[in-house]
Formats: C-alpha cells, sequence, structure tokens
C-alpha cells in the first residue's frame, strides 16, 4: 500500500451526470422523503450546527493536551497544542501584566516575580511534555466535491475497501490507499448510517430509504423506504445467504427486514416505543439497538432480547448525538455515546428448547457491563488501540454563550488514548481540523484499517469538511519529534542507525550550541567528545591521510570549540576531552591549556604530560615556561616533568641535570640507557651521592653509604671503559668525598682487578680511613701496592697486625715478631707469626724471648709436637721456674705423642691387611679355568691356540693376531701344524708370554666392532 502522502489523486471524476442516481427508486417519491424530513424536523448538521441542545452542553476544557504539527498541505489541520498552550499562556501573562498595571497596588518587584513564576511553570510544560502516540496526514486524494459541497456525513472502514457517504445521498467507495471503486448516489437527502458484509453496502438515510447496493456491481442494487428517516441500518453477517438486515429510525421501531424466495420483503419488529433508533450493530448472533430506554442487546437467531442496559441519569437526549460502536473481540464490544462509555462483555451459554413446541425459546446469554467511563467531552468514535488503551475521538462543545460572544465557536476535536480499566489518559492530541469551528459531534468519525498480512494500522479521523489519516509512529517519526522540540540529545543518541554521518554531526553540533548557550560548558565539553569522536564522511570520499577533506571538517570543529572553551576561561572543561591522536589540532591549542595549568593547577599539569605525546605542542616552548618558573621558587615535581619533556624530544643530557640537581634516582636508569655517563665527568660526585644526603655522608656508617650508593657506584664502574677510572677519582677526590673514592676502587677491584691496580696505594690509605676490618686483607691479597708506604700509612695509625704482615713480607721477620710480642702480647699471634714464615732462627728468637715468661712458655707447650720439639723445649726451660699448667701441658704432649703412635700402627695394620687381601684376589682370579662353550671349537682346526676373552668371544692366536695386524711376526712361536706335536713346557709358557705381550691393552675385536655400530 503506498504511503499516503505519495499517493496520486484518480483522474476519474467524482459526482457527474454520469454517476447513478437511484434516490428516486422505491415505493415513495422523494418529494414526500423531503416533506417528512421537514415534517419530522430531525437534527442535522450540514454547516456544523450540531443540533437544538449542542450550545447547552459545554466542557471546561482545562484538562492540558498534546497536540500535533501540522505537516500536511496547506499549514491547516493537525498541530502541536504546546504552540496553543504557550499562546495561551503568553496571552494570560499579558493579562496578568495589564491587570497589574490598572491595579497599581502591586509593585514592579511582585509582577517580575510572578512573571518569573510563569515562566517556570511554561518551563515545566515543556518538560512534561509527551510526545505523541501517532503521525497525521491530510486525506488529498478524495474526490473535490468531498468535504466542500457535499460535506461528508457518514464514514465506514472495510479491510478491503472504504465508504465515504455524504449529506447530498451520494457514497465514495475507495480502496484503502484511496483509489476510487465506485460513486453512486443512493439518496437524496443525508446519510446517517452504513454497514457492509464485505460484498454490499447498506446505507440509511433521513429520506426514509435503507438501500443496498453491491460494491462493484453497479446493478446489483435494491432500495427499501420505511416512510420514516432512517438512522441505523445493519446487515446480517450472513447476508448472503440470509438476505436480512435490521434499521430503525424516529419510528421508534427496532425493525428486522428478509427477503422470501421470490425477492418479497418480510418486515419484523423486535420491539416499538421505546424512542427513536439512534443506533444499530449486527456481529455474529448480537443484534445491538441503542434509543432513549438504553442499549438493548438481542439474540438474533431466536430474536429475543438479551439485556437492555439504562443510560446514565444525567446523559442528555440520545437522539442527538449519534452512539458508536465498536467490538474488541467477538464477546466484548465498546459503546461510546454521548459523555459516557460503555466495556460490555456478552456472556454466551447454550440454546434450551421447549419440549412443546420444539422451537428455541430461551437462551442462556447475557451481558454484563465491566465498565463505565465518563468522558470529558463527546464521545465522536471509540476503538480498542492496545490490550492498555482505547482510542477515542472527542469533541469540545463550545463554551456559554455570552453577551459579548453570542455564537461561540467549538473547541478542536482531539483523539485521546485513556486507560480502559481506570479511565487515566495518556495522551491527547488535538485535530484542526478545516472548519471545525462550526462542526458538531455528529459530524466527526473515527475508523481504523488493519492490514492483515503486515499488522498495519491506520486511524482515519474524518469530519463533514476534512480527513486526516493517522499511523503509529516509528523511530524516525520520534527522532524527527525530538528534533522539533530542541532535545538533542535523545535525537543525536537515537540517529546513529536513521541518518548519514554528517547530519549526526549536524545535531551534535545543535545538541553542544545549546549547552553552551545554558552555560552547561561541562556537559557541553563531555558532548564535544562525544559527537566529535569519530570522523566526518565528506561529500566526496577521499583518502584517510591528514589532509583528506574529513579529516579537515573534524578538525575545524575541534579547534572552534577548543577556542570557544580556551577564550571563555573554561579550559578545566574541555581540557580532558581534546584529542592528541586523531585528529591532532593547532600546537597553539594544546600549548595555552598547558600554560593555563601551569599557572593554576600544577597537578593538572603534570597529569596532561604524562598522557599528551610531546609532538602535538612545542615541547621547548613549554619547558622554556616551566624553567622560567624555576627561578622564582624550585619545585622538585616540576623539574621531574621538565626532565620527561627533554627525554621525548631527545636531550637526555638536559633531563639528567635536573635529576641530579633534585637527586632524583630515576637520572642512573637514565644515564644508563642512554649512554650518557662519558658526558657527565663534572657530575659524577653528585652521580655518586645522589641517594645521600650531606648529613649521611659525614654521619652514616659505612654499611649505609655502601647500600645506598650500590647502584651508581655499579653504573659508574660498568662505565670505566667511557670514564676512565683515574678521571672518576680525580674528580671525586676534588670534592672531598674520599668514601666515595674508597666505594668506588672497592667496587672496580672486584669487577676488575686489573684496571684497579694502578690504585692500590689510594686503596691502603683509604681502607686505613674507612673500612681497617678489610685492610690486612687486602694487603694478603693484592701485590700491587707500595710495601714501603703502606707500612708508613699503617705505622703512623699504630695498625700492628698489618704493619706486622707487611714486615714479615719485607723480610723483617725479627722486627715483626718482636712487635707481636712486645706490643700486642699475644704469643699465639707470635707462634702463628713464626710457623707462617718456617725461619728456624725465627723459632730460636721465639724460645730465647719466650724462656722468662711462664705464659709463653706454656703456649709453647700447646704447640709443641708439631711446629716445636717439645724435648728441645722441655730442655731449655730454668730449673726452678714455675710454670702454671706446665703438667697438664706435657701430659697433653704425651697423650698426643701416644695418640699419634697409636693411629700410626692402625694405619699400617689396615694398609697390610689391605695388601693381603687383594694379593689373594689377584692370585685367586689368575689360577680359575675358564669356561669355554664346545659348540664354537667346531669352527677353529684341531691345531689352533685358542684365546677367549672376559666377554666371552672366543677366537684362534692366528685369527687374532691378524685382526691386529701382528700375524707376520715372531712366527716361530705359532704353533705347529700337527696337533699331536709335543712341546715342552718351557716353550709353551714362553709361547703365552709372548701373546700376553702383544695382546697387552687391546679389547676384544668383536665388543669394539659393536660398540661403533651403536654409535653410527
Amino acid at each position: 500500500m503506498a504511503k499516503p502522502n505519495t499517493l496520486v489523486a484518480p483522474e476519474e471524476s467524482y459526482g457527474d451526470s454520469s454517476d447513478e442516481d437511484i434516490s428516486r427508486k422505491g415505493p415513495n417519491s422523494t418529494e414526500e422523503s423531503d416533506k417528512r424530513i421537514q415534517r419530522d424536523d430531525e437534527p442535522h448538521a450540514t454547516e456544523g450546527e450540531d443540533g437544538s441542545e449542542n450550545e447547552n452542553n459545554t466542557l471546561d476544557n482545562s484538562g492540558k493536551r498534546s497536540e500535533v504539527e501540522d505537516s500536511y498541505a496547506d499549514d491547516e489541520g493537525v498541530k502541536d497544542g504546546n504552540e496553543d498552550d504557550d499562546n495561551e499562556d503568553e496571552d494570560e501573562d499579558d493579562e496578568d501584566d495589564e491587570d497589574g498595571d490598572e491595579d497599581g497596588d502591586e509593585d514592579d518587584e511582585d509582577d517580575e516575580d510572578e512573571d518569573d513564576d510563569e515562566d517556570d511553570e511554561d518551563d515545566e510544560d515543556e518538560d512534561e511534555e509527551e510526545e505523541p502516540r501517532l503521525k497525521y496526514t491530510r486525506i488529498i486524494n478524495l474526490p473535490p466535491t468531498l468535504f466542500s459541497s457535499d460535506p461528508l456525513s457518514c464514514f465506514l472502514v472495510h479491510e478491503k475497501f472504504l465508504v465515504f457517504a455524504t449529506h447530498g445521498g451520494t457514497l465514495h467507495i475507495t480502496t484503502p490507499d484511496f483509489k476510487p471503486i465506485r460513486t453512486y448516489r443512493a439518496h437524496s437527502a443525508s446519510i446517517l448510517s452504513l454497514s457492509t458484509d464485505g460484498t454490499v453496502i447498506a446505507s440509511a438515510s433521513l429520506d426514509g430509504r435503507v438501500v443496498i447496493a453491491s460494491v462493484n456491481d453497479a446493478k446489483d442494487i435494491s432500495a427499501s423506504d420505511f416512510l420514516r428517516p432512517v438512522h441505523a441500518v445493519s446487515l446480517d453477517p450472513n447476508f448472503q445467504s440470509s438476505r436480512t438486515f435490521i434499521s430503525g429510525g424516529t419510528a421508534c421501531s427496532l425493525i428486522m427486514s428478509e427477503k422470501g424466495w421470490l425477492g418479497r420483503q418480510t418486515d419484523t419488529t423486535l420491539f416499538h416505543g421505546e424512542g427513536p433508533i439512534d443506533g444499530t450493530d449486527w456481529t455474529g448472533d448480537i443484534i445491538i439497538a441503542m434509543n432513549d430506554a438504553g442499549i438493548h442487546l438481542y439474540h438474533a437467531p431466536t430474536r429475543s432480547r438479551i439485556s437492555r442496559i439504562a443510560l446514565p441519569k444525567d446523559a442528555p437526549r440520545a437522539d442527538l448525538y449519534r452512539p458508536r460502536i465498536s467490538w474488541i473481540s467477538p464477546s466484548k464490544f465498546l459503546v461510546g455515546w454521548a459523555y459516557t462509555i460503555w466495556i460490555i462483555r456478552v456472556k454466551v451459554g447454550d440454546t434450551k428448547t421447549l419440549e412443546s413446541t420444539g422451537g428455541p425459546a430461551l437462551v442462556d446469554k447475557k451481558a454484563d457491563v465491566e465498565t463505565i467511563l465518563s468522558i470529558d467531552g463527546l464521545v465522536s468514535g471509540v476503538l480498542r488501540y492496545d490490550d492498555e488503551s482505547l482510542l477515542i475521538l472527542t469533541y469540545n462543545p463550545p463554551p456559554s454563550p455570552t453577551e459579548e460572544v453570542p455564537r461561540p465557536l467549538a473547541l478542536t476535536p482531539e483523539l485521546r488514548l485513556v486507560s480502559p480499566l481506570t479511565g487515566e489518559e495518556f495522551s491527547a492530541d488535538q485535530l484542526s481540523l478545516r472548519g471545525y469551528e462550526r462542526l458538531g459531534a455528529n459530524d466527526y468519525h473515527l475508523g481504523l484499517w488493519c492490514d492483515k498480512t503486515t499488522s498495519a494500522r491506520k486511524f482515519f479521523v474524518l469530519s463533514a469538511r476534512d480527513g486526516v489519516e493517522a499511523t503509529e509512529r516509528n523511530e524516525y517519526d520520534r527522532f524527527e519529534w525530538l528534533l522539533e522540540r530542541k532535545r538533542y540529545d535523545e535525537a543525536w543518541e537515537m540517529s546513529q542507525s536513521l541518518v548519514d554521518d554528517t547530519r549526526r554531526r549536524d545535531i551534535g553540533i545543535f545538541w553542544i550550541e545549546s549547552l553552551v548557550e545554558q552555560e552547561n560548558w561541562a556537559e557541553g565539553a563531555q558532548v564535544i567528545s562525544k559527537v566529535l569522536s569519530s570522523p566526518i564522511t565528506p561529500v566526496i570520499p577521499e583518502s584517510d591521510d591528514e589532509d583528506s577533506e574529513g579529516t579537515k571538517l573534524l578538525k575545524g570543529e575541534w579547534e572552534k570549540w577548543a577556542w570557544v572553551y580556551v577564550t571563555g576561561g573554561h579550559v578545566a572543561d574541555i581540557a580532558p576531552y581534546l584529542p592528541t591522536v586523531y585528529p591532532v589540532l593547532s600546537s597553539v591549542v594544546y600549548e595555552m591549556v598547558l600554560g593555563y595549568y601551569l599557572t593554576n593547577d600544577r597537578d593538572k599539569l603534570y597529569d596532561l604530560l604524562e598522557r599528551w605525546p610531546a609532538e602535538i605542542y612545542d615541547a621547548k616552548s613549554i619547558i622554556s615556561l616551566m624553567e622560567n618558573k624555576l627561578k622564582e621558587t624550585d619545585d622538585r615535581k616540576l623539574r621531574q616533568n621538565i626532565a620527561k619533556l627533554y627525554v621525548e624530544i631527545g636531550e637526555p643530557q638536559n633531563a639528567v641535570t635536573h635529576l641530579l640537581h633534585i637527586k632524583d634516582p630515576s637520572a642512573i636508569k637514565l644515564i644508563r640507557e642512554q649512554h650518557l655517563l662519558s658526558s657527565l665527568l663534572s657530575e659524577i660526585p653528585n652521580i655518586l651521592t645522589i641517594n645521600l644526603t650531606e648529613q649521611e655522608l659525614e654521619t652514616a656508617p659505612l654499611s649505609t653509604i655502601r647500600e645506598r650508593s650500590f647502584e651508581p657506584v655499579d653504573l659508574v664502574v660498568e662505565g670505566r671503559l667511557e670514564l676512565l677510572p683515574n678521571n672518576v677519582l680525580s674528580q671525586v677526590m676534588k670534592s672531598g668525598m674520599e668514601v666515595m673514592a674508597f666505594l668506588y676502587l672497592e667496587r672496580l677491584k672486584m669487577s676488575d682487578s686489573f684496571a684497579a691496580q694502578g690504585f692500590a696505594d689510594l686503596q691502603v690509605n683509604l681502607y686505613a680511613d674507612y673500612d681497617r676490618p678489610k685492610l690486612l686483607e687486602f694487603l694478603k691479597k693484592s701485590n700491587s701496592y707500595d710495601l714501603e708506604k703502606a707500612s708508613e700509612i699503617c705505622e703512623k695509625r699504630e695498625y700492628i697486625p698489618e704493619l706486622v704482615y707487611i714486615l714479615g713480607k719485607t723480610g723483617e721477620n725479627k722486627k715483626a715478631l718482636m712487635l707481636i710480642i712486645d706490643r700486642l702480647q699475644d704469643i699465639e699471634q707470635a707462634i702463628m707469626f713464626a710457623k707462617s714464615q718456617d725461619d728456624k732462627e725465627l723459632w730460636t728468637d721465639l724460645l730465647d724471648y719466650s724462656m722468662d715468661k711462664p705464659d709463653f712458655i706454656r703456649a709453647l707447650l700447646e704447640q709443641a709436637g708439631t711446629a716445636i720439639d717439645p724435648i728441645t723445649l722441655v730442655r731449655r726451660i730454668k730449673e726452678g721456674l714455675e710454670i702454671q699448667g706446665l703438667k697438664p701441658a706435657l701430659q697433653r704432649i704425651l697423650h698426643e705423642y701416644e695418640l699419634t703412635l697409636s693411629i700410626t700402627q692402625g694405619a699400617t695394620e689396615i694398609a697390610h691387611s689391605e695388601v693381603r687381601r687383594y694379593s689373594g684376589q689377584l692370585r685367586q682370579g689368575r689360577a680359575r679355568a675358564i669356561k669355554i662353550d664346545v659348540e664354537k671349537l667346531d669352527q677353529f682346526e684341531s691345531a689352533d691356540t685358542l684365546i677367549q676373552y672376559p666377554c666371552g668371544h672366543l677366537f684362534s692366536e692366528k685369527g687374532l693376531l691378524q685382526k691386529y695386524n701382528l700375524a707376520a711376526d715372531d712366527t716361530e712361536w705359532t704353533a705347529t701344524d700337527s696337533y699331536s706335536s709335543v712341546q715342552s713346557v718351557a716353550t709353551k709358557v714362553t709361547h703365552l708370554a709372548v701373546l700376553r705381550e702383544r695382546l697387552s691393552g687391546r679389547a676384544c675385536p668383536n665388543c669394539i666392532q659393536e660398540k661403533k655400530k651403536k654409535v653410527f
């Protein structure tokens, strides 16, 4: 089905002289019908007047309504109610201001407050505005006379066609998309009711006739004249077989008409005398009729009444307003009449048969009213919209007449969605149809068409002068509605799948502009990032390089908004969202942001420097600004970030300078990674002490200094080829940091003893100053120092153990021994020194010196037996000299001697025993017989001498000698050819001795071959 706004008006003319005119067919003439119309004085609104009591039924339309923007034809029709509401609010504001001026009792401030309050209310009204459920399109493809010279009086919707009936008695039949099917004139007066079974159409008119005509066959038409105006007609759903219909009107009778076999019509009155029949319906086997007495339900097969539902006591006269009927399901229907809507359910049971007659008599059916809704408007149509709402077309009567306005105009009709359970109104659209000011409730009609294939629905709202088609809004409709109300945030979010990138970008720009206008800078910055986060597709696709049109557009938008924020003093809002990869903006933008934070928020500056690549701005300019700030006040963190920038722009040496200034340990890593040591000779003292304070250098223990300086010292030692140790030590000693020189040489000797050889004298001095416990060890391990200088250093500091070692190394053993004895008074060390020198004269000197010292003698006795002959020592002891511990010392000497002798004897016995055991095993092995496999002897000659290896392989003497190329020599020792030859024992022994000698060290050739096979 084509969309309404794309339909082409049919070329076929409507209502011309060729149209069928059947108004004069039937038993009575048109003139008589016209007379009856005038005599009965039936209500008829041809020009919009709604009957004699219409103006008195007023309604205060104070409820808030949303209108739908007029989108069709000539800017008339359906409009959005908010504009009218806003205009009314403005008018009220103006009236309030005028009243305030006239009264003169309120001052200007009160007026301003009142205006502000009203403005706030207007804003709240806008915020509370709900999106309409339907979208509207004016129906324009209908005959030109319809709505103009021949206004619409009745309307019918069928799934296959639409029927438009007029006050002139003409019917226009079209397809659901308004393509004409047929037009004919059936009556001479207003048509008030239509009914169809899908094949024929029944129409009832004020001319008192019911005309039944085929939809497609112009010849298939019939008319029935009831002599009084007919307000309602309904066909039997099975009309094609039953040829039955019901009708009613001012005759106050509900008549069932049937045609017999010969085409003769029989009329049966179902009921009479309860007032004019204003509406009927026949669905299934249920007949509905409405008059002043209420809503009547009949069972069609039995023609018996099921139920009657009374009208409300305060209901207007029934014949003033047409009732509107709509079925929800086969057992539930809606009735809208005046200000009331009924939801009625029909409960159906079994039909009972009377035994006396044999025919149907009782029907077990009843009707229950589930809900009664009171509506603040006259119901001109009601339909089921969905499970939770009803669609109601209401007419809002004009206000009561006044002297100023004796004949007030009607208000716009409304299409409402209302809960069927509670009556709660979900939405309401005001429909500004043409000529609504002079129309009444009976001039409006509501219809629903549903495509059974696609389930698409169309709602038709028609008046005597105009008509619109309403369809359910889709996602794109919501999108456009949001744009119209400047709700750009919601529109942008849902636009991704609805519009192209360019339009979506434009919507995003509108969103940003609205936020900036509202001074909502923070959210605006977020939206800028969101909207401009993707490339803008150019009109002509280009490459993705930086010069592409899309990139230029995107960059231009970013820079425009960046400048707006920067120049507007909202740098903090936009800075987190500035792009740094795509697109890259002008460097000036980034520099202004960084400069702002350098002055106002250093922490934020450091964060941006961490996240932003240095390539997007002039890093040297930023460094210059930062270094100028250092002149005002030194800032450790600022220097660290300056260093980072220097590294990023490829100037790590400048970065190291800043890091060393603040003693930042990260300088060590940077020097190592960038190989900068060779260019930092003057900074060596600072490098070595980067982890130490001046106080720590002076007061901290050596272990602490060694631990804290390990990494920088290790760095300088590793770079000994870049910076020679001599240059390093020169810088360190100039700075007065001898302890660092000591640690450097200590580490250098461990890493490269050759490189440290030239500094042994300095090391002796430094060890003597900073680590004496290791001095002696150094003196013993090193051979590179000057002994004389070392001796002077130790003697100056009275380091006796170290001096003793040096004197011993220079050959001054006696002097060294005297130092031990005189200065140290340590006989054990003296003994150890004498042992280490292995000098008999030194021992003699030691004994001579010790003979008058009992403690020394006792110590010497304890060492006797190893380095000193105990007999010699005892003999030299003076008689009468009292020596404490002499007896235990002598006993120990004797005991050790006995123990030594016992150990020696035991070891000798063990050795002799082992010799005897192994000798016996050798003799036994040589005397043992060798087992030979007899079966192997068959391969040898009887006179051959056989040789078997321990592995079991057996060879002949000739064969084995040949394998080793030994058979050519000494053949006189080989066996004779005769097996029986007799050889002497001496000859055999000699023969075996020669074989043993020649085969000595030669393994079994077969085993050798097998091993080779395994290897390869």
